[in-house]
């Protein structure tokens, strides 16, 4: 059948190019809409529900807010896992879900079982809320609004209702969010003893202007022919209005607001703030693009959006980039397309050099762009995206193998051989690539079959790695259709009657010398297999001794440095911390620009408290730095000025898309972290505590910290029933005085446009523990009271946050890998950690961040690589029906990866996911170049013995194994040497093909020749 489908394509070649010229078009326009990205998204299948409960705290929040979301979303279909965070004033609950349940149909279920817990909440507790849907890179586009005429809450007022809405109409923005700035709110702070006076409570008071104010629809009056609209309207425009307002009094009297209370425009208590380049408070906003949207073109949307938007603000709002996703997608997207070029022009003179034909070599490289159009359109077809990890592993040297196969064999054949009497040269060349087209088929189909542990890959590390074994194989399998089909048919059409009449000088080159060599090799057999043996003794030893990652850290060009603060500081003091940070920071002169993020967004989306901060820092490039500066001292280097400023900050250096990632692997922002369960608060502290300083001491392990604030001081004012009922008080009336102390009691709301301002009730300043407890509230028989007569107030120390997994009580502890491995830093801390912690009893550990997934994808490649191993060996002993060949072949395999074993020791790499698929893509070539060899020998005359059936099968083998070697090889060099950004994760897969392919070639051109008598010692019947 195939050398059928060869012969036809030999015969009808013009329609064969035709077809192929027109499904080129096609599959080019259908390859337009693949979607572009830097890196691709891990996050899990995901549905994140937010409730704000302001003024509750952390334990509050646990037991009367996520519990019991957690108890009604326990049982969804399809659900996986279910992480919480509990912390002041803010509940977050993450259901993760199967990759199975699509992500809609997933936040559907989540909002049905919600529905029926909102009646359970507490009053004062907000209705909760889905979080965008977006995933965990979809913080694209990041800027500051900052202005010397405006305030920061008429800038956050801004964001919210001209910058937010403009930019959530842009295609592909799922939300846009902001830090700083604050909410309008009209305060209502009231003199407690005019209240006393009028017989008033607080509770009374808020309620009577609450009443007061609000929409009333009254339907329609007629007027003539037509009809007037009618509605009710109690709604205060602003300050004099409010204080306009008449409450009453248990005697009848009508008393103005004004006189009974202070009301001035104010802020609601802010969870947030944003800082920038040392200078003050700004207004930072985040645009959020939907999941698996296409990031380029969505930032490209915005920045055709932003002069319009530009245009719509006042006078004097400026509008300052911060963080733009664009220019690292394309410096990524420029080191893959220009180490492909490289390879490719390298592939395409490589097979000019050594066919000596510029006509077939450009129908051999004709294959690589027909190959990339088939491979894009099954990326469209199949929704993967491109990034550096999808195209980061493509070969040009490895997709033209089969193709280079094909036309090698017809040019030899077309110099050694004569053509028979009733064939025309169309009939020839047809029997000629036929007689290699079953060969080349399974030759490709090893290589496809090697990538099938990667496609198997689920989980982080699946999303991670998968795509690139995909595009791989969508590449080769293009490849192999064209080998078989357009590659016959280009050779009949290009070189009718244009064959060289001599080989090429590499191939004469070839023709002299490897003979010799080989000669002298079948001599020293016993010794070429000892040297052999002892190479590979060598590349076991050198194997033990490498380092494991899951994948190397991209360098994106910019930093993040993560800030803990004192748990208890005031957002005041925080935002002035962060100012004198970013002055300190600023002294190191390759920083561009430096800015904070404080605490929560307005969408809190990022839970974070007051005490910690996202510092984020653009570096100028590489280029401009002074000269010998590394990154890890320019990182030292700015550690140091930090701290001559503020010796008490906790700091950890990250990246952008760095720490989103490692937050999605192991719901912390670290490389590594450590979950201690165990249901104490108490002992929960304890432990993680002394892991935290257990692991302080392992080296390579950096910014060392409990992620989580330590405990903070909480005061919990309790009613006493019996003394608030001796002064007509009760308990509601006692908690309501607490609410009117800081937060406010909520008195109805007016608006202004689009914004709604909320009208709050407050005691005046109560701004320590001793003013809380001479707190005055008003009886209603007329008298005054002061809070510690009715309640009794107790100072304590509390978690500041609590963490669930499945409903469990957790702590984690983080760390960062910097200056070795990550596996042998994770298996040093795992032994520190286990001495530290033996004997103690009732909790338990998990290890999660790139360390559980590095195990996950060991385990899965574990089991998968034996099974695929076995395909091999069958699909190997179909094509050569002999099982010391087999055998021969298979030995083949440890030989040839040694080299990459030695390439990656000596350019200080480790063994990671990426280098393990350089390893698979090694190995299919070996069997490849390997089976080419041993084929030939099923051809040999019966007559020889087993050396001179090798030694003939290897001296016409050479050009072959060397051209498809030597062109894979060269596929990958610009890879291995290249500098830019992205170029990390693509360096480990190609040092091990390219210093693999050294010793591969070595084993098939001259230890296999060696060994192979001993496996065939008598002659061939």
């Amino acid at each position: 059948m195939i050398e059928y489908v060869v012969r036809a394509c030999v015969r009808h070649a013009y329609a064969v190019l035709a077809a192929t010229v027109l499904l080129a078009v096609v599959g080019t326009y259908a390859a337009r809409g693949v979607t572009l990205d830097a890196l691709p998204d891990v996050t899990s299948n995901q549905v994140i529900v937010l409730t704000l409960a302001q003024g509750f705290a952390p334990e509050e929040i646990e037991q009367r807010v996520t519990t019991p979301i957690e108890l009604a979303i326990v049982g969804v279909p399809g659900l996986a896992e279910v992480r919480s965070i509990s912390r002041y004033g803010i509940s977050s609950v993450t259901a993760v879900f199967d990759d199975t349940v699509a992500p809609l149909s997933a936040r559907q279920q989540i909002t049905e079982r919600l529905q029926g817990v909102r009646e359970r909440l507490p009053a004062g507790v907000d209705a909760p809320e889905l979080a965008p849907l977006t995933g965990g890179l979809g913080e694209i586009v990041h800027f500051a609004l900052t202005s010397d005429l405006h305030s920061q809450l008429e800038l956050s007022e801004i964001a919210r209702y001209r910058v937010g809405p403009a930019l959530r109409r842009v295609p592909g923005v799922v939300e846009v969010n902001s830090w700083g700035g604050g909410e309008r709110a009209i305060s209502l702070t009231v003199d407690v003893a005019r209240l006393a006076d009028r017989h008033l409570t607080l509770a009374a008071f808020s309620e009577q202007i609450r009443l007061q104010l609000g929409v009333a629809p009254g339907g329609s009056i007629h007027n003539g022919v037509g009809q007037l609209l009618l509605r009710g309207l109690a709604r205060p425009q602003g300050v004099e209005d409010v204080a306009a307002l008449r409450v009453l009094t248990d005697s009848g009297d009508a008393v103005r607001v004004g006189d009974l209370a202070r009301i001035e425009e104010t802020m609601r208590p802010r969870l947030g703030a944003a800082t920038f380049n040392g200078r003050g408070e700004v207004v930072y906003v985040m645009a959020q693009m939907l999941l698996h949207d296409n990031a380029l073109e969505v930032v490209n949307r915005i920045q055709d959006t932003m002069p319009s938007v530009e245009r719509t603000l006042p006078e004097g709002v400026r509008i300052i980039p911060i963080y733009d996703r664009s220019q690292l997608v394309v410096a990524t997207l420029k080191t893959v397309a220009r180490n492909l070029a490289e390879g490719g022009a390298l592939v395409v003179l490589v097979l000019l050099l050594t066919l000596g034909s510029i006509r077939a070599g450009l129908v051999v490289a004709s294959v690589i762009p027909l190959a990339m159009i088939g491979a894009a359109t099954c990326m469209r077809l199949f929704g993967i995206p491109g990034n550096l990890m999808s195209l980061g592993a493509l070969d040009f040297g490895l997709i033209v193998d089969g193709a280079v196969v094909l036309v090698e064999h017809a040019f030899h054949a077309r110099l050694t051989e004569s053509r028979r009497p009733e064939e025309n040269e169309s009939d020839w060349l047809a029997r000629t690539c036929a007689s290699v087209a079953r060969p080349t088929l399974f030759a490709m189909l090893t290589i496809s079959l090697v990538y099938v542990p990667v496609v198997a890959l689920t989980g982080v590390d699946g999303k991670m790695f998968r795509p690139m074994a995909l595009v791989v194989l969508f590449a080769l399998g293009t490849a192999l259709i064209l080998s078989l089909t357009f590659v016959p048919a280009a050779l009949s059409a290009a070189m009718r009657g244009k064959w060289p009449t001599r080989g090429s000088w590499v191939a004469k080159l070839i023709a002299r010398f490897y003979p010799q060599v080989l000669a002298r090799v079948q001599r020293r057999g016993a010794w070429i297999a000892g040297v052999a043996l002892v190479t590979l003794g060598v590349g076991g030893f050198v194997l033990s001794r490498l380092g494991a990652e899951l994948a190397p850290t991209l360098d994106e060009g910019d930093l993040v440095i993560q800030t803990t603060r004192s748990p208890d500081i005031h957002l005041s003091s925080a935002i002035e911390d962060a100012t004198r940070f970013e002055r300190a920071a600023r002294g190191v002169p390759e920083i561009r620009q430096i800015v904070s993020r404080i605490g929560s967004p307005a969408v809190a989306t990022d839970i974070m408290g007051i005490e910690q901060g996202d510092v984020f820092v653009r570096l100028a490039p590489h280029s401009e730095w002074r000269s010998g500066l590394t990154r890890e001292a320019l990182i030292n280097q700015i550690s140091a000025r930090v701290r001559e400023q503020d010796p008490n900050v906790e700091l950890s250096f990250t990246q952008p898309i760095q720490m989103r990632f490692n937050e999605l692997l192991g719901g912390s922002v670290t490389d590594v972290s450590v979950s201690v369960f165990t249901s104490n608060l108490d002992e929960l502290r304890r432990l993680a505590e002394r892991i935290a300083q257990t692991l302080a001491h392992v080296p390579h392990a950096v910014d060392v910290r409990v992620l989580a604030p330590t405990n903070v001081q909480v005061v919990s004012v309790v009613p006493d029933p019996v003394l608030a009922a001796s002064y007509g008080l009760s308990g509601a009336d006692v908690l309501a005085t607490v609410r009117a102390a800081q937060t406010g009691i909520e008195a109805g709301s007016t608006s202004r446009g689009p914004q709604t301002i909320p009208l709050l009730v407050r005691l005046g300043a109560v701004d320590s523990l001793s003013g809380l407890s001479v707190a005055r509230t008003t009886t209603s028989r007329g008298g005054l009271v002061t809070l510690a007569q009715v309640a009794s107030i107790q100072s304590e120390l509390a978690p500041g946050i609590i963490q669930h997994r499945d409903g469990e009580r957790r702590l984690m502890v983080g760390f960062n890998v910097r200056g070795a491995d990550l596996g042998s830093v994770v298996d040093s801390a795992q032994a520190a950690v286990e001495r530290a912690l033996r004997g103690k009893r009732g909790f338990r550990l998990e290890w999660g961040g790139q360390a559980e997934t590095l195990d996950a994808a060991r385990a899965r490649l574990a089991l998968v690589i034996p099974i695929v191993a076995v395909l091999i060996l069958a699909l190997m002993y179909f094509v050569l029906r002999n099982a010391k060949l087999v055998t021969l072949l298979m030995i083949h395999v440890p030989f040839a990866c040694v080299g990459g074993v030695v390439g990656l020791a000596a350019r200080g790499l480790s063994m990671s996911v990426s280098a393990s698929i350089g390893f698979i893509a090694l190995s299919g070539i070996a069997v490849m170049n390997g089976m080419v060899l041993l084929v030939r020998t099923q051809h040999a005359s019966a007559s020889e013995d087993a050396a001179q059936r090798i030694a003939e099968a290897a001296v016409d083998r050479a050009r072959p194994v060397l051209m498809t070697a030597l062109v894979a090889a060269l596929g990958f060099v610009p890879m291995m040497f290249a500098t830019g950004i992205g170029s990390e994760v693509q360096r480990p897969l190609a040092t091990v093909v390219v210093c693999g392919l050294v010793t591969s070639t070595f084993t098939t051109l001259v230890l296999m020749p060696s060994v192979f008598p001993w496996f065939f010692r008598r002659k061939a019947a």
